[in-house]
């Protein structure tokens, strides 16, 4: 809507005016003076309006400008329900094609309002879903010819997208973090799982991972899931055998020896378990009453993967008895 202002409007104001201060000026000019002084006032607010009465006579000569349009924004809505419907799915190609019939067969020119360039077209993406009214004009450089049109850009659902992520290898005892980058094209809430023995993302190993995983993560928005596998190597840490219960021993001639170490492996491994002579891998030894003496006994734990000695002293004291008559005989 569109209201004009006609300039006209103040020159008529300005005539009134001109009236106005006329009657003042015949007012004052024919009121009787009490004081020579005031005569001087009197004078100076006639020349005050002779001036203003000047400036109106300027203006009625020079002419007043042509009228100028005031645009007032229109306060309308368009009705969706007349427009041509165009759908598109997300991530296609709108390419609009126009058929124009001028009778003066004149050259046209044709706009399209956003989101459309000044070829009609527009890559739409995924996220665009939606409707909008698009705005298509046509001129001949005189006339113009609009249309209006309503694109609906339909929603399209893909499922996100898990950056490609690197084989691992780490060593028994180290902590493995996973971070999968995930990205939705449609912009949804995404929720990323990982596989066991992963918890929260990440795994504390101990000196019992050593092996191969296959690690699955999984990311889903709620109607379509995507998947990315990525292979976990825990390397093997052996740790040696540990060994307790071993003392320095002493005991009597005639007495038996006997050498029993708590061995333990955190590896779980086999443990080989080996004592030095004359004590024997068994731990048992029967001392006899010959057998005094220091002994250096030697212990050893072996997992096939390294060996833990440990070196105790045994000490076998002598017991003296008595000579034993065995046999009287003649000679």
């Amino acid at each position: 809507m569109k209201r004009i202002i006609k300039k006209s409007v103040i020159f008529l104001t300005l005539i009134v005016t001109f009236i106005f201060l006329t009657g003042c000026l015949d007012y004052k000019a024919y009121q009787p003076l009490e004081k020579e002084s005031g005569e001087a006032d009197l004078l100076s607010e006639i020349a005050e309006i002779e001036k203003e009465l000047g400036i109106i006579e300027d203006v009625a000569a020079e002419g007043l400008p042509e009228e100028e349009e005031i645009e007032v924004p229109l306060d309308e809505e368009i009705d969706l329900s007349n427009l041509q419907k165009i759908n598109v799915n997300e991530n296609e190609l709108v390419d609009l094609k126009l058929k124009v019939e001028d009778p003066d067969e004149d050259e046209i020119e044709y706009s399209f309002s956003l989101p459309l360039n000044e070829l009609g077209k527009w890559k739409t993406n995924y996220g665009d879903a939606g409707e909008y009214v698009v705005s298509i004009t046509a001129t001949d450089g005189k006339l113009t010819a609009r249309k209006d049109i309503l694109l609906v850009v339909n929603r399209m659902n893909v499922p996100p997208v898990i950056k490609a992520i690197q084989d691992r290898t780490i060593k028994e005892g180290e902590t493995v973090a996973v971070e999968p980058q995930v990205i939705d094209p449609n912009k949804d809430q995404v929720t990323v799982t990982v596989s066991g023995p992963l918890s929260d993302n990440t795994w504390e190993t101990d000196h019992t991972s050593a092996g191969e995983y296959e690690i699955i993560v999984t990311a889903s928005d709620g109607e379509l899931e995507s998947k990315e596998t990525f292979l976990l190597t825990v390397t093997d840490v052996n740790m040696p055998p540990e060994m307790t219960g071993l003392e320095d021993i002493t005991i009597e001639e005639g007495e038996t020896v006997e050498i029993k170490p708590l061995v333990t492996d955190l590896d779980n491994d086999d443990v080989s378990l080996s004592i030095s002579n004359p004590v024997g891998d068994d731990g048992v030894w029967e001392t006899k009453y010959t057998s005094h003496g220091v002994y250096k006994i030697t212990v050893t734990a072996d997992d096939g993967k390294d060996q833990v000695i440990r070196t105790i002293t045994l000490t076998v004291e002598d017991v003296n008895m008595p000579p034993e008559i065995i046999e009287v005989r003649l000679g």
